[in-house]
């Protein structure tokens, strides 16, 4: 790999912006979290159903647990496809508002260090040094540091490459390597 490091050369799009939030967002997301926001939903869904059953019956009351059922699908079983779905807008927006800030960049992977270079900065850094990575479906994050993080598009990259790059982060970076689902 020394010989041949793996490039990955690329300037921002709009999407590259949005999909690494998104994934950010995903990667940040704890699995305690995801619990409570489901059992809360259930919760909601199975006191509409009971209320509805075992309470005094009116139109207004009927309403009430309607939207009370429907509360809970929503914030049980949709609240993730809503929050992403509102981060990527907001990160096309900022990406709009912004587009002057975002310049072309490489990316290699060495054997012993992953260099970053821009016309205006190039830094090489170890792979000890990294706090972790994550790979979802269209991007790779390497976080520098908590809330430092540089993103790969996999649009920037073929099948062969991406498998590469996987490889090497898996067996680099071991239990601070994260890929999307698997926790």
């Amino acid at each position: 790999m020394e010989d041949n490091p793996i490039s990955v050369s690329f300037l921002t799009t709009n999407f590259d912006y949005a999909d690494f939030k998104s994934a950010a967002a995903k990667a940040d997301m704890q699995k305690g979290e995801r619990l409570v926001f489901r059992i809360t939903g259930v919760v909601l869904i199975v006191t509409a159903l009971l209320l509805q059953v075992y309470s005094f019956k009116s139109v207004r009351n009927s309403i009430l647990y309607a939207a009370m059922a429907a509360a809970g699908i929503l914030v049980g079983f949709l609240y993730e496809l809503i929050a992403q779905y509102t981060l990527r807008r907001r990160a096309l927006r900022y990406f709009d508002a912004n587009k002057e800030k975002f310049i072309a960049q490489t990316t290699e992977f060495h054997k012993d260090e992953i260099t970053f270079q821009t016309e205006r900065y190039t830094a090489a850094i170890p792979y000890d040094l990294f706090y972790r990575a994550y790979e979802d479906g269209r991007v790779f994050i390497l976080y520098t540091g908590i809330n430092e993080m540089r993103f790969i598009p996999k649009r920037a990259m073929g099948d062969g490459e991406c498998t590469q790059i996987r490889n090497i982060l898996q067996t680099k970076l071991q239990e601070k390597y994260q890929q999307e689902g698997a926790r």
